[in-house]
């Protein structure tokens, strides 16, 4: 599919970076306006914005059409939201390898290791962590070991899934430890989101490893304790959210506004229809702050997998949709739905409740990134359940591929599969360029990955 986010990505992989809006050359080597050397500082802000190229684009559409978040409803779109899927697509699977991926954060981690920069290094980290976090959980089997190593690996070998979680829990332990010693400059002030910060990136790293722990639950049920432990220590407040930077300026626009509005794809999606009537049937006052009605329209009207486009169909709300809104990619309330979550599934029924509630009072007032404006909600009585949980998560993941990773592990909510379909698609196609490139080591597809073997009929 073609690619409507270009946010701030310098050609960094190899031997230099062009600079732009997010990535000034002051640090640049010899000329600024001829650079022959990135910096670290100048690689972590690529990374950064290439992990949001990966987290909003395609893959937060495509998984938003299969939680009924939006709704596929022209060309392409309304393909996949049939659940026909190919291997065509093979950027998105790169994405966290190449330049502004792991081969620039590798060059990080040596000079933040040689220098002692170890406040570079945990952002490193964290970064290389999350961003190969995500081919485990759509891939599932991904290269790691030999990954972003053309010279010594040209073809890498693919790491079995369980062993990538394991070692990606390796590298965000090793970025907490290093975000705690509290040496370095690291990148400072030009990191775009938490300025450098070593107590909110070792915060976000907790959380991290909480969201990975809970990825294998289905096959280790000691996952959910972990995942209590680690989020404990997790993000603490809306202050410590991990929201994207935009602005209006052409290449830093949110990516949801740069597709539908820049690439004049409204017809391609709308509302789902799960989606808004899970609100609109609760009286939920986030229905206006997650979409708006289409023109004339008396009500939000929401899509159905793999419905044709109609006048009636609304779509994301205008705010979701503004050029410079910052999307929230990890934030204090999913740190809290990953203890409720975690405490009801052992056994703390009242301390899930209550960390739910707590979550839902949140949204009065308005988070210091102003990802969503101060909605009252009312408390969420007992006895609480998992879908009471799943769902509110559900909600506060709009837009998020994480929202996909939490219905595979537990079926909430109550998704009913489009077109007939058995099941809502557990993982994706690896793609015909990597097989055409490295097909001595690309895995056969499986219906599932390994962490997923349950699906949700």
């Amino acid at each position: 599919m073609n690619r409507y986010i270009r946010v701030a990505l310098a050609s960094v992989a190899a031997s230099g970076a062009a600079c732009s809006n997010y990535l000034d050359c002051v640090e640049c080597v010899t000329s600024p306006t001829s650079p022959t050397q990135a910096t670290s500082t100048q690689r972590i802000v690529a990374t950064q914005a290439k992990l949001w190229q990966l987290t909003n684009g395609d893959l937060a559409r495509e998984t938003s059409m299969f939680m009924q978040q939006m709704a596929g409803v022209g060309n392409q779109y309304q393909v996949i939201d049939k659940y026909s899927l190919d291997a065509s697509g093979g950027g998105d699977f790169t994405t966290p390898y190449g330049g502004g991926g792991m081969i620039d954060l590798k060059n990080v981690e040596s000079d933040a290791r040689a220098s002692g920069d170890k406040t570079m290094l945990g952002i490193a980290l964290t970064m290389k962590a999350w961003l190969i976090s995500v081919s485990a959980d759509i891939w599932g089997d991904a290269p790691y070991t030999q990954a972003a190593q053309p010279s010594a690996f040209p073809t890498p070998v693919y790491d079995p899934q369980a062993t990538v979680y394991d070692s990606l829990q390796n590298a965000l332990s090793d970025a907490v430890a290093n975000l705690n010693a509290g040496a370095g400059a690291g990148p400072s002030a030009a990191e775009l989101v938490y300025k450098g910060d070593r107590t909110k990136w070792a915060a976000l790293a907790h959380t991290l490893k909480a969201r990975l722990y809970l990825h294998v639950a289905e096959r280790d049920a000691s996952a959910y304790a972990k995942a209590l432990a680690e989020a404990n220590l997790g993000i603490s407040s809306n202050a410590g959210d991990y929201v994207t930077v935009q602005t209006s300026t052409a290449g830093e626009q949110n990516d949801w506004y740069q597709f539908q509005v820049v690439g004049q794809r409204t017809s391609y999606m709308r509302a789902g229809a799960f989606g808004v009537n899970l609100l609109t049937n609760a009286n939920d006052p986030r229905l206006t702050e997650l979409y708006q009605k289409a023109t004339g329209a008396a009500t939000v009207v929401g899509g159905t997998p793999g419905q044709s486009l109609t006048t009636a169909m609304g779509n994301a709300s205008a705010k979701r949709l503004t050029d410079a809104y910052g999307q929230p990619l990890v934030t204090y309330n999913e740190n809290l739905l990953i203890k409720a979550e975690a405490l009801f599934m052992a056994g703390n029924l009242q301390a899930a409740l209550d960390t739910l509630n707590k979550e839902r009072a949140l949204w009065a007032t308005v988070p210091p990134s102003s990802w969503h404006t101060a909605i009252t909600l009312t408390t969420q009585a007992a006895p609480v359940t998992l879908e009471q949980i799943m769902n509110e998560k559900y909600i506060v993941l709009f837009q998020n591929i994480e929202a996909w990773n939490d219905y595979k592990r537990t079926c909430f909510p109550k998704l009913t599969p489009g077109n007939g379909a058995v099941a809502i698609p557990g993982r994706l196609f690896y793609p015909t360029s990597e097989r055409q490139t490295n097909g001595a080591n690309v895995p056969a597809d499986p219906v599932r990955n390994w962490n997923d073997p349950n699906a949700c009929t």
